[in-house]
């Protein structure tokens, strides 16, 4: 039995109903519905007669009500226990494109880990939008994306980087050559349509005025950085994602004209609760 389906069965107790509930929680209302149906196979009892649009506690959702209530208040009072002691528990849910989670999270995580070492981090990499879905829906507490336009009322959205983009081109090719020029015998290697910077990549490609008539497409920047090391192509990517490549002189990275920044984020829900474990997350990141 896990306390935020009890959480979740209290507030559908004092709102009246899932929906409303589901409103005050910040959650989809499936997700509510998810919670109970869990709940109930957990206590293999019902909780709820479900009558047309109204929905009534069973017998036995009456005599577990006090329980849940109580349950709760103690819970609550255990969530005070780790910030007196000498480190915090729990774990820490980031969900989080693969650019960040690969070239810049790291870093953070690991200096995470030594002030917080009995907290374990779970990652998971995904799309912008399927990484705002999880959020809304209370899957994972903080969420880090590169895009141009993110914007949620339910969501506290911060500036956590600037990323730079440009050219990724093979080390050989001629340093003063038109990237576009290259475009005439090569193919240009795009990143999967939900990726969170393709839009930024399209549009650059559009305005320019040529027409792409060879193109390959990846969901792995690994793969694009191995194809154009290779000569099969070039791309537009971040510079941190290939930074260490031209450090040792692998690909070379030419900056696009306009815009070359865009911003990466890191997100929050505003509603919810921020636990102890993610507000030292949260506090490590305003310290840069």
């Amino acid at each position: 039995m896990e306390m935020r389906h009890v959480k979740t069965f209290c507030a559908i107790v004092k709102h009246g109903g899932f929906s409303k509930a589901a409103l005050a929680l910040g959650y989809a209302q499936s997700t509510v519905t998810g919670h109970m149906k869990a709940l109930e196979n957990d206590l293999h009892i019902p909780l709820f007669d479900r009558l047309g649009k109204k929905v009534l506690l069973t017998k036995a959702g009456h005599q577990f009500h006090p329980y849940a209530l109580e349950l709760l208040a103690i819970y609550e009072k255990a969530q005070e226990i780790p910030q007196n002691n000498d480190y915090l528990e729990g774990t820490l849910s980031i969900t989080s494109n693969e650019s960040l989670a690969v070239y810049r999270l790291p870093q953070l995580l690991r200096t995470y880990k030594q002030q917080n070492p009995k907290v374990n981090i779970v990652l998971e990499t995904t799309t912008n939008e399927h990484a705002m879905k999880k959020l809304h829906e209370g899957e994972t507490d903080v969420i880090f994306l590169i895009g141009e336009s993110i914007a949620h009322n339910d969501f506290i959205i911060r500036t956590f980087c600037n990323e730079t983009f440009g050219w990724i081109l093979p080390i050989h090719s001629p340093v003063q050559e038109n990237p576009f020029r290259l475009l005439q015998d090569t193919q240009f290697i795009f990143t999967e349509q939900s990726c969170g910077y393709r839009p930024m990549v399209d549009r650059f490609l559009r305005q320019s005025g040529n027409i792409l008539e060879k193109t390959f497409e990846t969901s792995n920047v690994e793969v694009i950085k191995q194809a154009v090391m290779c000569e099969l192509g070039i791309s537009i990517l971040p510079y941190i994602v290939v930074q260490e490549n031209c450090q040792k002189e692998q690909i070379r990275f030419q900056p696009i004209e306009t815009p070359a920044v865009i911003q990466s984020h890191v997100i929050y829900h505003k509603s919810r609760w921020i636990s102890p474990v993610l507000q030292s997350f949260l506090s490590l990141l305003e310290r840069g």
